[in-house]
């Protein structure tokens, strides 16, 4: 039976689920969901690229990132890194070969967290990487001193859709076959939980946004898994306002849906209520949402990399590359890479838009 079939039966049981509820057993259902199967980024062998995967610069700031916040912290060890959705594990192995301080020290512990075995069998085999499906398997109390790292980790938490309609609020939820009206799976609507419209501003009628009541959850989480520290989150998103209007108003609940995304094989466009388990399904961040028990500072993803020595990474690179442009070794082509990795990473019509939420912690 297929992921489909599968919630296909849970729907004639049941009624309509939450869109929640569909999008956990697209991603992570254990006999069919897209990442149990083995989606994940990549080039080649994976289905969309995050920043670890463009090259390894991404992961040399972040090494000059975790010397600064581990001096800051009075140089503690066990310095712990927790990388939530670590994917493949290329967020880990880039840091590893930066070689910062705090590794060379025996400071570094660095946690992988992954649900997916798939993924988790690519994590790297190094003293300082430990792999772990959930935090409390490798970490049962707080860590006293470190850091949360999550990349494009808020977007691929399952989410829910509320629509204004002119009496209120409606969950849209997720049905098949003829509650649905149609083949397949569509959305229909129904009377919204207070708690899913809570804090919402007021939006026109037919407005659609996501509720993101799981990322909200997880900062609180990532709060209470650290003594002393920050928790950085890169992401892309926008305010509630935005979302909506990357919506737009719209009598079919399900159509034209700006702020959510799906990925298969580096191609978007595929529909997200087709195939259950076939792609990867993301929704744009609500800054609001998720910031709303926990204030971060803010800036875009450049900033952020600007503020922790990408430029200097970059100039690096252009020196070592002419001093062994003649020679043409790896190591020239590494740092040759440095420039064109840097201009996909800053990209204000791109990575360089996210969204770079940082939290102080203790």
């Amino acid at each position: 039976m297929t992921v489909g079939q599968r919630l296909a039966s849970r729907i004639a049981a049941r009624g309509p689920i939450p869109v929640s509820e569909y999008v956990e057993a697209c991603l992570y259902d254990p006999d069919g969901g897209f990442y149990m199967r083995g989606g994940r980024a990549g080039g080649r062998s994976g289905h969309f690229l995050t920043a670890p995967e463009v090259g390894p610069l991404f992961g040399a700031v972040l090494a000059r990132a975790l010397d600064g916040w581990w001096a800051q912290l009075g140089e503690p060890a066990p310095f712990t890194v927790i990388d939530w959705g670590a994917g493949p594990g290329t967020l880990a192995r880039s840091v590893v070969a930066a070689e910062p301080r705090c590794l060379s020290a025996g400071a570094l512990e660095w946690i992988a967290l992954e649900r997916s075995p798939a993924q988790r069998a690519l994590h790297p085999d190094h003293p300082a990487v430990r792999s772990a499906a959930r935090l409390s398997d490798v970490l049962p109390q707080p860590a006293q001193a470190g850091v949360v790292m999550a990349n494009e980790l808020l977007d691929n938490l399952p989410f829910d859709i509320v629509r204004r309609t002119a009496g209120g609020w409606e969950e849209l939820r997720v049905a098949a076959g003829e509650a649905a009206g149609r083949r397949g799976f569509s959305l229909v609507g129904e009377p919204a939980p207070d708690e899913f419209v809570a804090g919402l501003p007021d939006l026109a009628v037919g407005a659609r946004v996501p509720v993101q009541r799981e990322a909200r959850d997880w900062v609180a989480g990532a709060h209470q898994a650290l003594g002393a520290g920050w928790i950085v989150a890169l992401d892309y998103g926008a305010d509630t306002r935005t979302l909506a209007e990357r919506a737009g108003p719209s009598d079919d609940p399900g159509a034209g849906l700006g702020w959510l995304r799906t990925h298969r094989h580096h191609q978007g466009g595929s529909s997200w209520l087709a195939e259950p388990g076939s792609c990867d399904i993301a929704t744009d961040v609500d800054l609001d949402q998720v910031q709303a028990d926990h204030r971060a500072a803010v800036c875009s993803q450049a900033e952020f990399l600007r503020d922790h020595g990408i430029e200097d990474l970059v100039a690096e690179g252009r020196a070592a590359w002419d001093d062994r442009a003649a020679v043409g070794d790896l190591m020239a082509m590494r740092a040759r890479s440095r420039t064109s990795e840097a201009e996909a990473l800053l990209d204000p019509a791109g990575m360089g838009a996210f969204s770079a939420l940082v939290w102080t912690v203790g």
